[in-house]
Parts: C-alpha cells; sequence; structure tokens
C-alpha cells in the first residue's frame, strides 16, 4: 500500500490556494477587458493558466501517488520482483524500493533477492570489524614482532567503519524520505508554486519528490543487481570463511605461545610462531583487502552513481515544470 500524499492538510490546502488563485486570475483578466489594458490581460491569462496546471498536477499527484496508484504500484512490483522478500519497519513498507535499500544498507535480517539470501551492508561489515577486533587483541600478545600486521588490521577496521557510516547516513536519508517527500514536501511544493514569485522553487521541490521518493530508492535496485553480479568477500559463505580464518589464527597464536612458553629456547619459540601462522594471516589478508574493496564500491562508489542519476533527473523535472533557471551553476549536471 501506498502511503496517502499530501499529508493531513496539504490537499485542502492545495485545492484551495489553486481555487483562490483561479478566482484572482478570473478577475484581472476581467479588468484588463474592462479598462482594455493589454499587460493586465496577460497577466490574467497567465494566472488562470498557471493554476490550472496547478490544479492539474494535485489531481495528478494524488492520482498517481495515492493508494494502488500508478507510480506506487510500479515501484511496488519492480523492488518486489522475482520473489524478492524483506522485512523493513512498518512505515517503510509504504514504498517498496526505500524498503529494498534501507534492508540492502542497515537492515537486522537477511533479505531474500535474487534468488538467494542477503546480509545489509552494516551487518556484514560488522561481522568483520568484530572478527579482526578479536583478532587484533590477540596478535597484540607478540606487538613487537606483529606490529606492520596490527596496523594494516587497524588500519582495514576504520576504513570498514567508514563504510558502516556511509551505509548509515544513507538509511537515514532514506527514512527521512519515506516520511516526508509525499506528507511535506510535496504539498510544499504545490503550495509554492501557486504564486508567482515562489513558483520556480515550488517546481524545484515538486521535482525534488519524485526523485527523492521515486528515482533514488529505484536506483538501489540496480546498485544491487550490479553488485551481486560478481561475488567478494561480502557474501556469507566468504565471510563465513573469513570468520573461520580469525578464528584459526587466533587459535594458533595461543597455541603457538603456549608452546614457545615451554620450549627451552626464545629462537624456537619465534620461529615457530612466525612459520605457524604468517600463511594464515597472509591468506586473511587477502579476504580483508578483497573485503575492503568490495563494501567501498557498495557504500561510495555505487551511492555516487545513485546521486548523479537522480539530481539529472531532479533537474529535467524541475525544467519541464518551469524551473529551468533554479539551479544556477548546477546546470553543469
Amino acid at each position: 500500500m501506498q502511503a496517502a500524499p499530501f499529508g493531513a492538510y496539504g490537499l485542502s490546502i492545495s485545492v484551495l490556494l489553486v481555487s483562490i488563485m483561479l478566482a484572482i486570475g478570473g478577475v484581472l483578466l476581467g479588468g484588463g477587458y474592462a479598462l482594455n489594458d493589454k499587460r493586465l490581460k496577460e497577466l490574467g491569462r497567465n494566472e488562470i493558466l498557471q493554476s490550472l496546471i496547478n490544479g492539474a498536477l494535485v489531481g495528478g499527484f494524488l492520482l498517481l501517488f495515492s493508494n494502488g496508484g500508478i507510480i506506487g504500484s510500479f515501484v511496488n512490483s519492480a523492488a518486489l520482483a522475482n520473489g524478492t522478500r524483506l522485512s523493513c519497519s512498518p512505515f517503510l513498507q509504504y514504498n517498496a524500493a526505500i524498503c529494498f535499500a534501507y534492508d540492502y544498507l542497515i537492515g537486522p535480517n537477511q533479505y531474500y533477492y535474487l534468488g538467494s539470501y542477503h546480509s545489509s551492508v552494516l551487518s556484514s561489515v560488522t561481522l568483520i570489524i568484530t572478527g579482526l577486533i578479536s583478532l587484533y587483541a590477540v596478535l597484540g600478545i607478540f606487538k613487537v614482532f606483529l606490529s606492520p600486521v596490527l596496523a594494516q588490521i587497524q588500519g582495514a577496521v576504520q576504513a570498514l567503519g567508514a563504510v558502516a557510516v556511509s551505509a548509515t547516513v544513507q538509511a537515514s536519508v532514506l527514512m527521512f524520505v519515506a516520511a516526508s517527500a509525499l506528507t511535506l514536501i510535496l504539498p510544499l511544493g504545490l503550495i509554492l508554486r501557486t504564486f508567482y514569485p515562489s513558483r520556480k522553487m515550488g517546481s524545484f521541490l515538486i521535482a525534488l519528490t519524485i526523485g527523492m521518493y521515486v528515482v533514488l530508492p529505484m536506483t538501489y535496485l540496480l546498485n544491487a543487481a550490479i553488485a551481486n553480479a560478481y561475488s567478494l568477500s561480502s557474501n556469507q559463505t566468504s565471510l563465513s570463511t573469513l570468520s573461520l580464518e580469525t578464528g584459526s589464527i587466533e587459535s594458533g597464536v595461543m597455541s603457538y605461545a603456549s608452546q614457545g612458553a615451554n620450549s627451552t629456547g626464545i629462537v624456537y619459540s619465534l620461529i615457530s610462531i612466525g612459520s605457524g601462522i604468517s600463511a594464515q594471516i597472509s591468506n586473511l589478508m587477502s579476504y580483508i583487502f578483497r573485503a575492503i574493496a568490495y563494501f567501498i564500491v557498495y557504500a561510495f562508489v555505487l551511492p555516487a552513481f545513485s546521486l548523479m542519476i537522480t539530481a539529472i533527473s531532479v533537474k529535467e523535472l524541475a525544467a519541464m515544470l518551469g524551473s529551468d533557471n533554479f539551479f544556477g551553476r548546477f546546470n553543469l549536471l
């Protein structure tokens, strides 16, 4: 089900203002004919035309975004195609594309997409960070000898932390869009478009609503398809392998440390530790770097692609609604 647009009072206010401006346009047009004033006639005709356009926009958006509306049905059918199953908050389920993007980014539960179950970016990154912190604590026993490895683990944790923050910020933006796009930004845009001084601002807000509520979440469907087109360290199998590698190294370090403590020479202890865990650490770091590269694409590269598509869509829609000069320097998009 699609959330009803315009909020509690937006529809009533929009209809009232359209009626008032239509009446004002009629008065101006009548006064122009009575006074035989060409400018007054032109102003009256323009206000009547703009009021009719605004009325059509109000009716059109009500039809498109209301329960079972055309856009709502299209977005939901596209997001839930091929048996996709989601588990986001109830207020996000009004827009299945936003619900999908939320589960894709920070959802606590796995979602079913493209024939398999997937964990969110935040869940996967958190799993890796937890393993790395545990490994860092164990390897810290030999900090003097393993300081380069510890430095790499620390850098990996910082990079993955940035990925987690990026995913959380994106999800927060989408939650804001779900809560306010139709009930606040859209009616405000329609109201501002009613008046001549704020007409371009209103057109921009209407275009922004469509871009944020429809185009932006739909791009996450494309992002997920791109990200899942190749298999790297963020899938559940690789994450399990990464956890096993981490646990194996931790067990090995503790075992070799115990052997070293019981041996007669420190040289023997160092050789045992180095030869026993070097291959495992090398394999683990390979997994970590691949995971970081994958999640950087997840959290930074693909979202930049989404923002670019959304910005271009908003610009073109704003131009169609008569706000082509509003962007100024952003016309480079």
